[in-house]
């Protein structure tokens, strides 16, 4: 006998089916319903991702339109430009661009209009006044049909620090090279000469000494000690300088008496002056203490007197000084020591040349007298050393004055 389901089985199986359907179409349809939330949210999280990256990057981002008005602004550009976002917004680029005025931004908005995009560099204003150096790169773009300069700005201030650098770096290079040609140049030019001269005539005087004179062998003694004399100093200055620029000297500064250290270098001189017949004068008070380095003193009076020696003629006279004066706007007191000769004198182009080891020869003296500049180069570089300075005032005809100002120095 055909089994039959009952009407009641047949209602709860249909039932069961019907739920099932209904339930799929919910779930397709709250599937419908999600997905333009779940689009929408996407698209807020990625706005507020752009929006903290424009704001969290260190340039600043600003939006220009052609007026020269800011119409957006990031977080970076507040904080570099020093105002908060609705003051920017209120202003244009002419109030932060001294360079900029409104003719030049004209050129300047048909510029971005042909090129699209381009980098340039000028200087900005923060809102306190201070001026800083920019790179801007330029780019138009357009937005709901109008266009725009998308300005990103980058501060360069630390990059220009180090091209200053670089230049300062490569012109001390150059003065280097230029000193380390020269120092050569003197061992093999102004050393080798007098000393290859000083052999000759050491020879030849002990070839023929037993056929001389007495007068005939004081004279040749004394030319051969005077030319011992200048080859010791030039050696001297040689190997001073040359310990000066590697840094091997220290600054040792200990109570001098100035009036008697002149002194004590005139006489080490008083052969130069006696063969010139020329009168000196130290008028520096003989009280005068000062705390100073005494070796670099004494070097920097005895290049100094025997530079007045040399361009002086004879019978003239050399007077080394002292000034203490109060300077007119201030309270502070200068002191100054100086040189002063009625030589030959120099003209303004060897005076702008005077310490500079780079360039020629130095002027003969009166007698022919031949020298390297080198003196006056270890005299300033000591003279430095006592965070002073050094200067020379002279006319042709009309003798020359050295002056030194120390300002690492003390006066008792």
């Amino acid at each position: 006998m055909p089994y039959h389901m009952s009407n009641s089985q047949q209602s709860y199986e249909n039932l069961l089916a019907e739920i099932k359907r209904l339930e799929m179409e919910n779930k397709e349809l709250r599937q419908t319903q999600s997905s333009p939330k779940n689009h929408l949210t996407k698209q807020n999280e990625l706005l507020n991702f752009t929006q903290f990256s424009i704001d969290t990057v260190s340039d600043s981002i600003l939006w220009l339109d052609e007026n020269g008005k800011y119409v957006f602004v990031n977080n970076a550009a507040c904080l570099n430009y020093g105002y908060a976002k609705e003051e920017l917004l209120s202003m244009t680029m002419f109030q932060v661009d001294p360079l900029f005025t409104k003719e030049i931004w004209d050129a300047h908005w048909n510029e971005i209009l042909e090129k699209k995009t381009f980098t340039l560099e000028t200087i900005n204003k923060r809102k306190d006044g201070t001026p800083f150096p920019i790179e801007v790169t330029v780019n138009l773009v357009e937005y709901n049909g109008k266009k725009y300069n998308c300005a990103i700005v980058r501060n360069i201030t630390e990059q220009k620090l180090n091209e200053s650098k670089l230049k300062q770096a490569a012109l001390r290079l150059e003065e280097l090279n230029a000193t380390k040609d020269k120092f050569f140049s003197i061992i093999a030019h102004d050393l080798r000469g007098p000393l290859g001269s000083h052999r000759e005539f050491t020879k030849l005087l002990r070839e023929k000494i037993s056929f001389l004179s007495e007068r005939e062998r004081e004279v040749n003694l004394q030319i051969l000690y005077e030319s011992s004399e200048k080859l010791y100093s030039l050696m001297e200055n040689l190997l001073h300088w040359a310990r000066t620029q590697s840094g091997n000297i220290t600054f040792q500064p200990v109570e001098i008496r100035i009036h008697e250290l002149v002194n004590a270098t005139i006489e080490i001189l008083s052969l130069s002056f006696q063969k010139k017949q020329i009168r000196y004068e130290n008028l520096i008070p003989k009280d005068l203490e000062i705390v100073a380095d005494s070796f670099m003193m004494e070097t920097i009076f005895r290049n100094l007197i025997s530079n007045a020696i040399k361009y002086s003629l004879p019978n003239q006279k050399i007077e080394v000084g002292f000034i203490k004066s109060d300077l007119n706007q201030s309270k502070e007191t200068t002191y100054q020591f100086y040189v002063k000769d009625e030589g030959i004198g120099m003209s303004q182009n060897q005076l702008n040349s005077l310490f500079q080891l780079d360039q020629k020869d130095s002027t003969p003296g009166t007698a022919q007298e031949t020298g390297t500049g080198l003196g006056l180069i270890l005299s300033k570089d000591f003279v430095e050393k006592h965070q002073g300075k050094i200067w020379a005032k002279s006319q042709p005809e009309q003798g020359t004055t050295f002056y030194m100002e120390l300002g690492h120095i003390t006066i008792n």
